[in-house]
């Protein structure tokens, strides 16, 4: 073998086991055990106006458009711009109704998949992300798209916002499919939207770099859009979840907030701010990166989760093939030693979720990539911890052996029943 053929080898062979994010049409999330275990339904309080299939999801992404002019696409690109709209996503096929999907959706009769697609998108207008740290108004395109966001929050049962943000090897179409079914769940009493980077659709991109050279102005763009909203929509509360990658754009977006205000306390900053939760589901990002950048996060957000386990083929991979050490979604078998662990346990709301903890009692493990929300019992967490105010402890958690550490016990559906009711548990209607 000719040594230039070594990294070709070597990024096949880490393409099938470093399968993370991917591509393709999404299908409806597993119901989370919260919903199954207390027979709940988590769309039946929605009111017959509001009764259809497809729901609404706010986009912004600096990947730049195709010059496709019969409908608007995206490409693998990147921009300076940032582009915002709204795209519609249908669930199931066009025939299926809002009875069948409730049904479903509460794990009854759930066909073999429930496919989420693009009914349509409309793109408002774009923005320089430069220019809003200076505050200047947008223009009056992204002006109307921010109103527009701002009737759906002030009209919505819960005003808080919902941002997702995607991992490696996805489309613009992925991350809107993400963010539609994770408000689904959530009762579709929040607003949603989708922080879609450019990402290419295969493994190689991401392994030579390609894709890691474009986090920087992802998440550029990531803050501006965040304080475009903290500053122009009524927002209560703002929660970002970041899978795979996407904790890379995350703690870098949210680090630079805090660096551009290096005067402001960090009280100011929340206030002004409203990021309540950041949610990094597996995160692939390397764990010293990360640790560099908490406490400007947990300067600028109130509660900061990030869920590790032993088992995630992709996060290894991700270690070995790409260097960089252990990252961050990877549980450690390091030991922290005492000055670590008292700077941890400083640090205001920071929560890791150990999926993997106490797996020989429980009976099972809980491995892959997607596992959070793949798995019932987990994505339950990630649900109850955007849509509840719970500390760990009233969220069916048991602490582990540091104060933020914190895993799923072998009773945790037998914890489910004595959640504090929310607007989110509601009785099937």
């Amino acid at each position: 073998m000719r040594p230039s053929q070594l990294p070709l080898v070597v990024l096949s062979l880490a393409s099938t086991l470093l399968g993370g994010c991917s591509s393709g049409v999404k299908t409806l999330m597993p119901t989370p055990l919260v919903f199954t275990e207390l027979d709940l339904d988590p769309v039946a309080h929605v009111p017959e106006t509001q009764r259809f299939t497809p729901r609404r999801v706010y986009y912004a992404t600096n990947r730049a458009r195709t010059e496709e002019l019969k409908s608007v696409q995206y490409s693998n690109s990147p921009s300076n711009e940032v582009a915002v709209g709204l795209s519609l996503i249908s669930f199931g096929r066009p025939a299926m109704s809002w009875d069948e999907l409730r049904l479903a959706t509460r794990g009854v009769d759930r066909p073999d998949v429930v496919p989420l697609a693009v009914n349509g998108v409309v793109e408002a207008g774009e923005f320089d992300p430069e220019l809003v740290p200076d505050h200047a108004p947008p223009p009056d395109a992204v002006g109307w798209w921010l109103n527009d966001l701002d009737d759906s929050i002030g009209d919505a049962r819960d005003q808080d916002l919902l941002i997702y943000v995607h991992g490696a090897k996805v489309d613009f179409y992925n991350g809107c499919a993400y963010a539609a079914q994770l408000d689904h769940f959530m009762g579709r009493d929040m607003t949603s939207l989708a922080f879609c980077w450019p990402t290419h659709q295969n493994i190689f991109a991401y392994g030579m770099g390609t894709d890691l050279s474009r986090v920087d102005g992802a998440a550029a763009s990531l803050a501006s859009v965040l304080e475009l909203i903290a500053d122009n929509t009524r927002a209560r509360r703002i929660h970002v979840l970041a899978w795979s990658a996407g904790a890379r754009v995350v703690t870098e977006a949210i680090a630079s907030l805090r660096d551009r205000y290096p005067e402001a306390d960090s009280d100011e900053l929340r206030e002004r701010l409203r990021i309540r939760t950041l949610y990094f589901a597996a995160g692939d990002i390397p764990r010293t990166e990360f640790m560099e950048a908490l406490p400007k996060l947990c300067d600028v957000s109130e509660r900061v989760i990030v869920s590790v386990s032993s088992k995630d083929p992709a996060l290894i991979s991700a270690e070995f093939f790409m260097g960089g050490g252990t990252r961050l979604g990877q549980k450690s078998e390091t030991t922290l030693t005492e000055e670590q662990v008292q700077r941890l346990a400083q640090l205001r709301g920071l929560e890791v979720l150990d999926v993997s903890e106490d797996a020989a009692t429980r009976g099972f493990d809980i491995t892959g990539h997607s596992y959070w929300y793949d798995n019932p019992w987990a994505s339950t967490d990630v649900l109850l911890a955007i849509r509840t105010d719970l500390p760990p402890k009233e969220r069916g958690l048991e602490q582990g052996k540091q104060p933020f550490l914190w895993y799923l016990p072998p009773d945790y559906p037998q914890r489910m029943y004595n959640l504090p009711r929310r607007p989110h548990l509601r009785d099937p209607g």
